[in-house]
């Protein structure tokens, strides 16, 4: 299978004719039959069929159009972005970012900037309500957060999802086991976000479910301050691994299952505005979902 065979099975498909299709890419007739021959052969099912009026797609054939189409879509889409970057310092690259996911962007940019070096970068991180005021206001075309709203113009896509943790300090009780019940973690004082915070309602709707009370020892949106107080053996803290992900590396804490987990997972996504979207910014959001997904896959996290 190949792009050309791809684009051919697509003209075939707007045409309504293998004469058209032939004529629209400039080559004989028995060259377009041969390469959906070759396709269908690779796919191992009749996506075609000709008949006296317009061809039609099989059975098979519809359900391979939409990803043919993604196909030939994200190749011009990568045409595009590598010429944008190829016209040097005036690559401009401006995104937002969710609070909570700021201290995992980093490596995301410092690999990014290897890459594409003449891409000038700015990042704007703010909490989600004024993230997509600003997308939407154009101060930039795209936003990374952990939570979707229900605004119909903004498209969410998941790039990342992770299970809730429990993190202590390699001094806790529970450093030396490998998952701890949620009876028991609650029994602790416990290091979480305010209640007016999303991940925080998470937390207290997912528990109140169950009944199940605890004790907020302390409260804060500040990733180096709740970092500080598990280092220090002051509580333990239910959290997501992007976060804690390079102090476990370091074994400044210790990442442990909690069993039965009701947590759900918890998602990455990055949103934009259809249509809004340049080159750039698609390029952007390829490295960032390959490089997140990579990182996570050989560090075992």
């Amino acid at each position: 299978m190949n792009l050309e065979q791809i684009d051919t099975f697509l003209k075939i498909y707007h045409t309504g004719s293998y004469s058209k299709a032939a004529e629209q890419l400039y080559i004989p007739q028995p060259t377009v039959s041969h390469r959906i021959s070759q396709l269908e052969k690779a796919l191992g099912k009749s996506l075609l069929i000709r008949g006296k009026g317009a061809v039609k797609l099989t059975e098979e054939g519809k359900a391979f159009l939409p990803y043919a189409r993604k196909i030939l879509g994200a190749v011009q889409d990568g045409k595009e972005a590598v010429d944008q970057v190829g016209q040097g310092s005036t690559g401009k690259l401006s995104i937002g970012c969710n609070n909570s996911f700021a201290h995992a962007l980093p490596e995301i940019m410092d690999s990014f900037t290897a890459a594409y070096p003449n891409v000038s970068i700015k990042v704007y991180c703010y909490p989600t309500k004024e993230l997509i005021r600003l997308m939407k206001n154009q101060s930039f075309q795209l936003c990374i957060t952990r939570y979707a709203s229900n605004d119909s113009s903004i498209v969410y896509r998941p790039v990342f999802s992770e299970e809730t943790m429990l993190y202590v300090s390699p001094e806790h009780k529970f450093a030396g086991r490998h998952s701890v019940s949620l009876e028991e973690i609650l029994k602790e004082p416990l290091i979480t976000s305010p209640k007016e915070t999303q991940y925080r309602k998470i937390i207290d709707m997912t528990l109140s479910q169950y009944h199940m009370p605890y004790y907020a020892k302390y409260e804060t949106n500040n990733l180096q301050l709740t970092q500080h107080y598990l280092k220090k053996n002051m509580g333990v803290c239910l959290s997501g691994s992007l976060g804690m992900r390079n102090e476990v590396k370091r074994g400044e804490l210790i990442q442990l299952e909690i069993e039965n987990n009701p947590f759900p997972s918890v998602q990455v996504f990055i949103a934009y505005l259809d249509r809004e979207m340049n080159s750039l910014d698609y390029l952007f959001m390829k490295h960032f979902e390959e490089g997140l997904n990579h990182a996570f896959q050989f560090s075992g996290a």
